[in-house]
């Protein structure tokens, strides 16, 4: 049965289920959590290893090096901790040590970003390493497992990194079934030194200097060692699936077998493409359509993608890159795709274009991949196009120009003329209807939203259903509005994993957020949908004023839950909203969730459990007297009335100053 994990958990288990015995580490978001959970199973006794506090990502990438040559190591980074890694890593690769690393992808810098890209994988991608993209925490797991199986093999010993997107990958919630320990044991042997640490009558010396001619047969045979592990991934792959029934190869091919319009990428941001593809799959006047999600990146299954496009009929394929090469024809996976492309097709293969996006923890949506194979079916018409990247979501450089007037005219000089031959279609752009239910919350940083969103996710994977919850993460300080969004995934035939931002149900923790003029809480709500309010003095009616939304456009509901909580002695008001959540919307239902939440609801369980229930129960959409009573972290009369209309963005009340402790 599926488990609710986060991405950084399901590595961890990776990393536990290998039977890693030495992992150092320094924390670096957003892989931290990784690290922290191994910790706890060392400290608790339920992993045998030993971790090592390091005082630096450099440092930790030495140790596991040191330790490496004797036992299985792993580690996990991010960022700049994997740059600053680097001048170790690759001695790691030169030295032939079969670690391994999870990396949480996220952006370099400058300017200071903490959120998602390759760029810190593509940065690793001359260092010597195996790199695997994974697409969610259920594919992180499993990678780790056969990383280590790939990289001990006698032909490769060589270190890996396993690469799952930072934030909606490292922080999404969703089920993920973990392997028995018996079962990984049979599929991955125990770690087996090449050379004994202690033997004084067999000395062996690492990292010795080497002069010009050994030096370059090493490398020689550390590039086919390297290439070696393309062939040992496969088998990999296929011995993993006849063990646990997932397999895995180079890549991924969703859609058309015979697919004359092709996008390619790597990693999670698969997830929205699919939703496009399977969207665009059929439609009157397209082509097949197909997503090529590519898992090894290095060594670079070349001829084996070639192949694939080549027996499809690809015409014209875009490929996305979620990071930079600074001064590149083409970005990493562009340049090196077309590479493969001219090597092994020559004249015959398709044409290929290249585009940026996902930057900085950009998200890639449905509508982006809509538009890129817009862009293949433009170029496979013979339309001209840029033999230099495109770039997604820049407002003054789009992939589509309907005027000059939209672009500078030092841009329209430069591009106007592919412009002009580039046509935006409505089949291929109208939007695409929801297919999933998705609910949103927004809250106040500490208020615990992420806890219950999660508990609710578990509730309905341990019943069956499919179910994904992301937080928002980012700069925000404790009592600024965060959201958290929960999707309901009901296709038994195919896993979406991607929001299409039409929300069935709007939860407020705070009464306060609807009139935050940044936080338009209908936006993106489906007409009829539901908005639960957690507030104690508030009644239907009044929401309803302060919204301007008739019974048409929103159903309301209020609830007590600082009341409730407040009652029963608990510091949080998330489990009352749990319970509010339930009533108001009854996919998950709350007989069948209430067993998950005995087993797992947050001590004190007896009041987190009434709480729940009373929350449930007390949530109500008639017009009701509440008392109006302060809570406990009460606001000015000023800022419940304030009201975005009537005054500047400058003058709105702050919450904080007026808060009273006590």
């Amino acid at each position: 049965m599926a488990r609710v994990l986060a991405g950084n958990g399901a590595a961890a288990w990776g990393f536990r289920l290998s039977r890693v015995q030495c992992y150092p580490y320094y924390p670096i978001t957003p892989s931290t959590a990784c690290s922290q959970q191994i910790s706890r199973w060392v400290a608790d006794g339920a992993m045998q290893a030993v971790t090592i506090n390091a005082e630096s990502e450099h440092s930790a990438a030495s140790q596991i090096i040191a330790a490496g040559k004797n036992v299985r190591a792993g580690t996990a980074t991010s960022s700049k901790g994997l740059l600053y890694m680097i001048e170790v890593l690759e001695n790691a690769a030169g030295g032939a040590i079969p670690c391994g690393l999870f990396i949480g992808n996220r952006a370099t810098g400058a300017p200071i970003n903490i959120w998602a890209d390759n760029s810190d994988a593509y940065a690793m991608r001359d260092s010597g390493l195996i790199q695997i993209f994974a697409a969610d925490g259920q594919e992180a797991l499993d990678n780790i497992i056969q990383g280590y199986r790939i990289a001990e093999n006698l032909r490769v010993r060589l270190p890996f990194a396993v690469n799952l997107r930072g934030f909606t990958g490292t922080h999404a919630y969703e089920g993920v079934e973990i392997p028995s320990q018996q079962d990984v044991d049979r599929y991955l042997p125990p770690f087996v030194p090449l050379f004994s640490l202690f033997a004084p009558d067999k000395p062996v010396t690492y990292g010795a200097m080497l002069s010009a001619y050994p030096y370059r047969r090493h490398k020689r045979n550390q590039i086919a060692a390297l290439s070696n592990a393309s062939e040992i991934a496969l088998q990999a792959g296929r011995e993993f699936a006849d063990t646990f029934g997932r397999a895995y190869g180079h890549y991924d091919w969703f859609g058309d077998k015979k697919a004359e319009l092709v996008v390619a990428l790597l990693g999670e941001s698969a997830s929205a493409g699919e939703v496009a593809t399977h969207y665009l799959q059929g439609k009157e006047g397209i082509p097949g359509v197909a997503l090529l999600k590519i898992r090894l990146f290095s060594p670079f299954p070349a001829k084996e993608i070639a192949q694939a496009l080549q027996r499809a009929g690809t015409k014209a394929l875009i490929v996305l890159d979620e990071g930079l090469q600074h001064g590149g024809v083409l970005p990493p996976l562009a340049q090196r795709i077309a590479t493969a492309v001219h090597l092994h097709l020559g004249g015959k293969g398709p044409k290929v274009a290249s585009v940026i996006g996902g930057l900085g923890g950009s998200e890639v949506r449905q509508e982006h991949f809509q538009l890129m194979f817009n862009l293949a079916a433009n170029i496979a018409e013979g339309k001209p196009y840029r033999p230099e990247p495109y770039w997604l979501d820049i407002d003054e450089d789009p992939i589509f120009v309907e005027h000059e007037s939209q672009v500078s005219p030092k841009l329209w000089k430069r591009w106007g003329e592919i412009w002009k031959k580039q046509q935006r279609k409505e089949k291929y752009c109208a939007p695409i209807p929801p297919d999933t239910e998705e609910i949103r919350i927004y809250s106040r940083a500490g208020q615990g939203a992420i806890t219950s969103a999660v508990g609710y996710t578990g509730a309905g994977i341990e019943n069956g259903y499919r179910l994904l919850t992301v937080p928002a993460f980012g700069s925000e300080r404790r009592g600024a509005i965060i959201t958290t969004d929960t999707l309901l995934n009901f296709h038994k035939e195919r896993r979406v994993r991607s929001f299409m931002r039409a929300w069935d149900v709007v939860v407020l923790y705070d009464d306060t957020i609807l009139y935050s003029p940044e936080h338009q809480v209908l936006d993106g709500l489906k007409e009829g949908g539901a908005l639960v309010v957690n507030t104690s003095h508030m009644s239907v009616k009044k929401i309803r004023e302060i919204l301007n939304a008739d019974e048409r456009r929103v159903r309301i509901f209020t609830a007590p839950a600082a009341a409730v909580s407040e009652g029963l002695g608990l510091k949080h008001i998330n489990m009352a909203m749990l319970g509010a959540l339930h009533k108001v919307y009854d996919k998950v239902p709350f007989d069948k969730a209430l067993g998950y939440y005995e087993k797992h609801v947050p001590r004190p369980r007896e009041a987190s459990l009434e709480a729940v229930r009373r929350g449930f129960a007390e949530t109500t959409d008639q017009e009701i007297a509440r008392a109006k009573k302060e809570g406990r972290l009460p606001v000015s009369q000023d800022f419940l009335d304030w009201r975005p209309e009537d005054h500047s963005q400058e003058s709105w009340p702050s919450a904080l100053e007026e808060v009273q402790l006590g």
